[in-house]
């Protein structure tokens, strides 16, 4: 069975479950995302959050950019509750795999998600978040990036699922249109140790289709 399935049919919800409180006491002051943003001075106004739990990251979003904020989520009850909590934001239950054709948005955010995907998904994954997001937009990606370049942990939760661990980046950093213009890495608890295996990073790449027109560089020889 794919890891998808079994989120959606029990692991998603019980993730919220373990992590209900700690999200409900969530601030802007320690979302790494939320840092990043501000360091480079976006200004978004239509965001799409895949793997939003019940909302809080967009709810903080949607006050401080004035900004139409939407959501998807596999955990059923994570979605229920936040559309209680946050009837301004539009959520939806969903994977990263098959994302809802509701775009252009200006902001894709990947909210610690991608490490839970399966990795055959990823080419769609990455397709379909870049058909969603407008030219001149930007995505950003909080997931773990060791040095190694790829590998798999047991999930800690389940013997059948998989966490995946990669630089995420790469999913989008190998076309000529993105350029990455953020990325700062911590150990995943916040503190200042280095453990390989528990590094997580923020990227922030942008989209320009400008960089599709580049110039032949050997018109006029060898350089």
């Amino acid at each position: 069975m794919k890891q998808k399935n079994i989120f959606i049919k029990e692991e998603a919800n019980a993730w919220y479950e373990r992590n209900k409180f700690f999200i409900n006491n969530k601030s802007a002051n320690d979302d790494p995302i939320f840092i990043a943003l501000q360091s480079i001075d976006l200004k978004p106004k239509r965001i799409l959050e895949i793997g939003c739990s019940n909302g809080w990251r967009l709810a903080m979003l949607a006050e401080h950019y004035n900004a139409d904020c939407y959501g998807i989520d596999p955990s059923i009850i994570a979605i229920e509750e936040g559309n209680k909590i946050f009837p301004n934001l539009n959520l939806s239950v969903g994977t990263a795999d098959c994302l809802p054709d509701m775009g252009p948005f200006d902001l894709v955010i990947f909210g610690f998600c991608l490490y839970l995907c399966d990795p055959q998904d990823l080419f769609k994954i990455a397709a379909d978040s870049n058909h969603l997001l407008a030219n001149e937009g930007h995505i950003a990606i909080l997931d773990f990036n060791p040095p190694a370049e790829h590998y798999r942990n047991k999930y800690q939760h389940r013997t059948d699922v998989f966490s995946y661990k990669m630089n995420y980046g790469n999913m989008f950093c190998w076309h000529p249109s993105y350029l990455k213009i953020f990325e700062k890495t911590q150990n995943h608890d916040g503190s200042q140790k280095i453990e390989p295996d528990a590094l997580i990073s923020v990227q922030i790449l942008r989209k320009d289709s400008r960089f599709l027109s580049a110039q032949n560089p050997y018109i006029n020889g060898f350089l």
